[in-house]
């Protein structure tokens, strides 16, 4: 593989010195295919048989799991297959049994309407007479009570079931038949935004048990660290983990590149630009996956500018993004399936499965966060019968780098873990809010709201907007409870962020306390947007759009108070807890940053903003820090904060932006020197309990990161924080290097193995 012209060009030109150039050729694989199972439907296997369909033995094992009444969570890489392994379950059950329905929800419209199309195929092929459709907010209305009535298989998104429980009536038909829950992707429902999706489906269980159904779940996801336990946290029910792949795999090549190595002044997108275009000039259909729209947009237009204008139409470069119309997005998608367009720059909207064939080449700006999406962009390389290569451009990042420094350990690595809660307060409030709406609540409904049920809704009922009937616990609000809920953030007093007049995003108040004030540069699908006003009475934020090139950074004061120690475990010289906390934020100024360079500053008097959330406290020992050879207590303490925050989304699903941290030479919890890490959220998100089971791994990811760091005093790679409250300052990087190593060598020494490599 190393002989390609393509891998030589960047050996030529990438690969002096030896560390800015890392290449792997990954050994390809043949497909393992299983038997037709004897008990599917007959039409069915008319179909796999008249098609030349053999299945791969996970669609196979799939299929044997869901005829056996089981729920099913598929951890397969992309382009294994999954639509399969979700049809014949389905419509084996649709074919036998004419009562049967499902629901397939998926995370965006475009997967929704590719998956349309693969089920029209297959119900026409078939003569199943399923009447597939889509039925979301671009359904027309007066297509809808159709819909309702004749399809037996809908295809939907979690927004649009959100609001249509409530309505639950003009669907009882279709709900009392219905036998598969199909969740594709279902790893983007993590965080808070799971905890939201997580109740939801609490929500659609209880409405399906009035109507006497109980569907099967279908879940298909990326691979995790966890994923049984994932499946289980979201659905509520035991999932059987489906992960071995039988589809096949061509030989791939993996570049990474470290332009720091080369030159520390090095530009993302002027590196990014050169490999993308290179790859498109040896002639590989290409794919560049940018972290965020304008990224995407710059790339496409410089990449454009490397080819004559008399090839520009051969070439056929272009940019694919959120904010297209669909007709758009559709047109590109297809002109790429076609091989019309030789290159694409894309945010991760193409990371999902919609079909657009599979390309020769990936290159991705940046390490996008998690090996789960790493390996779900590179599985956008890999034309049949040709070499794939798979090109990684690293950032100036402590993650990225590293990566770098330790490439092979990148392919060693365990998968992250995704976090879910359901116990968050304002997501459970709120969902309580909506199932009192659709059903009388009761007590036995504990079995999906937890055993926390009874207090909220005591509170809710004080509130007067549950009301205690006869038949159960109904809303007495005046306003429609799914109205009050936003699935990506927080319930009712949330703030609305508009741009003339036109809402754009919403906010729960901790973040929009460090993140929208005046002045604030803030980000919305790629665009910037500078911060007008910030109302706390209406709650309502203005901003207008603007085109700058640099951005924001709060200051702020900050304490925690812990108020409920949850676990705990003791570590020669460092205890640790999983702990609820409330954090105090005390946001007093900003600074304007161009390139990491700070440009200028502004000052702000705002009250102080206090949150309930979840927190993990490491306790250090007085003696440890005096003895350990640390001349800077607290330039270790804050160092080793801002590295293990830096580490935590390497272990658990998260963006360094949902956790934030203190360290303190004395905290009255830990009667002496104190690092704590919290959820960014009111009421947690569970990043910081699951970083508490995994605590090794993040202790030793970050203690890595600082000591193989070839600065001398501390950068972006290791220490320094974008973030940073205290504008990064006292930190000492020998120190950290040392409380770290003390840190993960005593929790090595303690426990047991089985721990150590979870």
């Amino acid at each position: 593989m190393i002989s390609s012209p393509l891998l030589r060009s960047f050996r030529e030109r990438y690969g002096y010195p030896d560390d800015a150039l890392f290449i792997k050729t990954l050994p390809g694989r043949e497909a393992r295919h299983a038997e037709i199972p004897n008990r599917l439907h007959p039409r069915l296997k008319e179909y796999l048989a008249g098609s030349g369909i053999r299945p791969y033995i996970h669609q196979a094992r799939a299929y044997e799991a869901l005829a056996d009444g089981e729920d099913i969570i598929l951890a397969t890489p992309t382009a294994s297959g999954k639509t399969l392994a979700f049809a014949l379950p389905i419509i084996d059950r649709l074919l036998t049994d004419p009562d049967a329905r499902a629901l397939l929800l998926y995370p965006t419209k475009a997967l929704a309407r590719d998956q349309l199309r693969a089920f029209q195929e297959i119900d026409s092929a078939t003569g199943a007479g399923m009447r597939p459709a889509v039925y979301d907010g671009d359904t027309p209305r007066d297509a809808r009570p159709g819909i309702r009535a004749r399809s037996r298989i809908i295809i939907s998104n979690m927004h649009e079931i959100h609001h249509i429980l409530p309505w639950r009536r003009q669907w009882a038909d279709f709900f009392a038949g219905l036998s598969f829950i199909v969740i594709d992707e279902a790893h983007r429902y993590r965080g808070v935004f799971g905890s939201h999706i997580a109740l939801l489906i609490r929500r659609l269980l209880r409405v399906l048990a009035f109507y006497d159904a109980d569907p099967a779940f279908i879940l298909a996801t990326a691979t995790l660290g966890n994923p049984e336990e994932f499946g289980e946290q979201l659905t509520g029910r035991a999932c059987r983990l489906i992960a071995e792949d039988g589809s096949p795999q061509n030989e791939r090549t993996v570049v990474f590149y470290n332009p720091y190595a080369r030159d520390p002044t090095a530009s993302l997108v002027s590196e990014t630009t050169d490999l993308f275009s290179a790859s498109i000039r040896h002639g590989y259909q290409t794919i560049c996956f940018s972290p965020s729209r304008r990224l995407a947009e710059v790339i496409a237009l410089r990449a454009r500018e490397e080819f004559p204008a008399e090839s520009c139409q051969e070439t056929m470069i272009c940019a694919y993004r959120a904010g297209y119309l669909p007709d758009e997005r559709r047109e590109i998608e297809s002109a790429i399936k076609d091989g019309d367009i030789k290159g694409i720059v894309s945010t991760n909207a193409l990371e999902l499965g919609v079909d657009i064939g599979t390309l020769d080449s990936v290159v991705m700006a940046g390490y996008p966060g998690t090996t789960l999406s790493f390996w779900q962009q590179a599985g956008r390389a890999g034309r049949s019968g040709r070499e794939s290569i798979v090109a990684m451009v690293a950032r100036y990042d402590p993650i990225d780098q590293y990566y770098m420094h330790h490439p092979d350990l990148f392919f060693e690595t365990a998968y992250e873990h995704a976090a879910i809660d359901c116990r968050n307060p304002i997501a459970l409030s709120g969902h309580l809010l909506c199932a009192a709406a659709e059903v009388p609540i009761r007590d036995s409904d504990c079995r999906y709201f937890g055993p926390e049920m009874k207090e909220y809704l005591a509170a809710l009922m004080e509130q007067k907007i549950l009301t205690q009937t006869g038949k159960g616990i109904v809303y007495a609000g005046s306003s429609r409870a799914s109205e009050l809920v936003s699935l990506s953030g927080s319930a009712s007093g949330g703030y609305r962020i508009t741009h003339n007049g036109r809402l754009i995003e919403t906010m729960d108040d901790s973040q929009a306390y460090r993140e929208a004030y005046p002045g604030a540069i803030i980000l919305h699908q790629g665009e910037s947007y500078i911060v007008r006003s910030m109302n706390r009475e209406d709650r309502q934020i203005r901003v207008e759009a603007i085109n700058v090139d640099y951005h924001t950074r709060p200051l702020m004061r900050k304490t925690v108070e812990v108020d409920t120690i949850l676990e705990s475990s003791e570590y020669g010289g460092f205890t640790i807890s999983s702990a609820g906390v409330t954090v105090t934020e005390e946001l007093y100024g900003y600074r304007i940053v161009r390139y990491d360079r700070v440009i200028g500053s502004a000052d702000l008097d705002a009250p102080p903003f206090s949150f309930p959330t979840q927190g993990l406290v490491i306790g250090v020992d007085d003696d440890l820090l005096a003895g350990g050879g640390i001349d800077d207590p607290d330039g270790a303490l804050h160092a080793a904060e801002h590295a293990l925050i830096a580490a935590m989304p390497g272990v658990v699903i998260c963006d360094r932006h949902d956790i934030g941290g203190i360290s303190t030479a004395f905290h009255p919890a830990a009667e002496g020197p104190a690092i704590i890490i919290y959820d960014g959220y009111i009421g947690g998100a569970g990043l910081s309990a699951k970083a508490y089971e995994l605590v090794f791994r993040v202790a030793s990811l970050a203690e890595a990161m600082v000591r193989e760091c070839r600065c001398i005093d501390g950068c972006p790679a290791c220490i320094f924080s974008p973030k940073c409250g205290n504008d990064n300052q006292p930190l000492d990087k020998a120190g950290a290097a040392a409380l770290l190593r003390a840190l993960r060598d005593a929790i090595e020494s303690t426990r047991s193995d089985e721990f150590i490599t979870q």
